[in-house]
């Protein structure tokens, strides 16, 4: 059974690692999928070969522009007549710079994404959700929110900052039946990783008790769940998807 039949999504950050992810599983689960992203291009033709039938909507949408995803969202309820599910994944990181060397500019650019998308897309989004009395939201923190990695105050700060957010939202927004919860992700095998050295992978591995690293659908995987009408009494919740590695 398809759990997402009927729904329509919007994966930010949808074009690639775990956003590409989440879109292949809901669109296998029945929904139609809104990709945000700022080059969503190939992957949406990708994936229209790949899933017969099923629709992506992709869009060129900076989140960090709250008129630019007004429009966006309203794009959607106009051709599919509602919004039911958003996954607030688009993110940045200026990899690793110590606190004091760290500068306006690039503090400014991960907390205009990380924080700022999130907040613009919600914003956008929540009005179509209450009037149909349904919603899902997930936010994408991160394990470092709770363990802390010097050199990443910006990034540290804005997945911390997520899920306070998620907290907020959810005692906000769920009278009028949207669920709010944060996805906690541990070590992934994304693009954005790739370049880390080989020590730190070591690293995370022998502190990591399933013994692996993290693949992009095991994110997915949870996403399909807490966007499901099984999860319709969880809201609020961090919920980490690690191995273990914090536990």
């Amino acid at each position: 059974m398809q759990t997402l039949a009927g729904r329509v999504a919007v994966v930010t950050g949808g074009a690639r690692g775990i956003g590409l992810a989440t879109v292949r599983r809901f669109l296998a689960e029945g929904a139609q999928v809104a990709v945000w992203d700022l080059d969503p291009g190939e992957a949406a033709a990708g994936l229209r070969d790949s899933h017969t039938g099923a629709e992506v909507l992709s869009a060129a949408v900076d989140v960090r522009d709250a008129t630019a995803v007004r429009q966006a969202a309203r794009n959607i309820v106009e051709r599919t007549g509602r919004i039911d599910i958003l996954v607030n994944n688009a993110g940045t990181t200026v990899g690793f710079v110590p606190a004091v060397q760290l500068t306006e500019d690039a503090w400014r650019s991960v907390v205009d994404t990380n924080l700022g998308g999130a907040l613009h897309c919600t914003q956008a989004v929540v009005p179509f959700m209450a009037r149909q009395r349904w919603g899902r939201i997930i936010n994408v923190s991160s394990v470092l929110a709770e363990y802390g990695t010097p050199g990443h105050t910006a990034y540290v700060a804005t997945k911390a900052g997520l899920v306070g957010m998620t907290k907020v939202w959810a005692r906000e927004f769920g009278p009028s039946g949207i669920t709010v919860n944060a996805v906690r992700p541990g070590y992934i095998v994304t693009a954005m990783n790739a370049g880390n050295p080989p020590q730190l992978v070591e690293q995370v591995l022998a502190r990591t008790p399933l013994g692996r690293l993290g693949e992009p659908d095991d994110v997915a995987s949870l996403f399909r769940f807490l966007c499901s009408d099984e999860a319709g009494f969880i809201t609020g919740a961090v919920v980490p998807v690690d191995g273990g590695l914090i536990a």
